[in-house]
C-alpha cells in the first residue's frame, strides 16, 4: 500500500470512528496527499462530516482549502443549505454566491456547471430565495444548452440530461409551461421524447386535482 493509500485509509478510519475531537488532525492529513484530486475528495468527505456534526463554520474554513474544482462548488451548496436550514439565510446566501462563482472554473465541463447550478437552484428555491433561484435556473439551462453543442457525443448527451432534469423537476414543481419550454428545445431526442412525455404525465395529474 502506498503512503498516500495509508493516509486516506487513516482518514476514513477517523471519520467511522466519529470521533471529532481529532478534526484539525484528520485536516492535516488530507492536506498531505499530494495528488489534487485525491486530496479534493477527501477534504470533501471531511466537509460532510463537520456538516454531520453540526459545525457549518469549520466545514466552510475547510471549503477554502479545497482547488476550484466540482467538490468546491457542492461543499458551498451544502454548507449555505446547511446554515440556511438551522436559521443563518442572509449569510447562507454569500455562501450560496461562492458556490456559484466556483462554477465558472474552466476546468469544469459544460454539463458539470449546468448540474452544479441546478443544485444550487433547488436549495435556493427551499428556502424561497425565488428570484435568485430563477436567476440561476436561467444561467443553468443557457450553460448545457451551449453545451449540447459539443463536439464530443457524451458531453453533448451529459447537457441534454440535465436540461432534462431541470424540465422535469419544473413540472414536479407545477411550472409546466417553463418545463415545456425548456424541454421541446433539447438536442438529443430521446431524452426529448421522454421528459416531454414525463412532463406531460404531471401536467394531467394538475388538471385532475384542479
Amino acid at each position: 500500500m502506498s503512503s498516500e493509500a495509508k493516509i486516506i485509509e487513516k482518514i476514513e478510519n477517523f471519520l467511522t470512528a466519529d470521533d471529532y475531537k481529532n478534526g484539525f488532525e484528520v485536516v492535516s492529513l488530507a492536506l498531505s496527499i499530494k495528488d489534487e484530486e485525491d486530496r479534493d475528495l477527501q477534504l470533501f468527505e471531511i466537509i460532510e462530516w463537520f456538516l454531520k456534526n453540526d459545525d457549518w463554520q469549520k466545514a466552510h474554513g475547510i471549503a477554502g482549502l479545497v482547488s476550484d474544482s466540482y467538490e468546491k462548488s457542492e461543499a458551498l451548496q451544502m454548507i449555505a443549505e446547511k446554515m440556511a436550514e438551522i436559521g443563518h439565510l442572509e449569510r447562507a446566501l454569500f455562501v450560496f454566491s461562492e458556490a456559484e462563482h466556483n462554477c465558472e472554473n474552466e476546468n469544469l465541463a459544460a454539463w458539470q456547471k449546468a448540474e452544479l447550478l441546478h443544485k444550487i437552484a433547488n436549495s435556493l428555491q427551499k428556502y424561497n430565495a425565488i428570484f435568485k433561484a430563477e436567476e440561476i435556473w436561467k444561467k443553468a439551462a443557457t450553460i448545457a444548452q451551449r453545451g449540447e453543442l459539443s463536439e464530443n457525443p457524451q458531453d453533448s448527451l451529459d447537457c441534454s440530461s440535465i436540461l432534462a432534469e431541470i424540465a422535469e423537476d419544473f413540472a414536479s414543481d407545477g411550472k409546466i409551461e417553463k418545463a415545456f419550454k425548456i424541454a421541446r428545445n433539447i438536442k438529443n431526442v430521446g431524452k426529448k421524447e421522454q421528459v416531454i412525455n414525463k412532463i406531460s404525465e404531471h401536467s394531467d395529474q394538475i388538471r385532475k386535482v384542479a
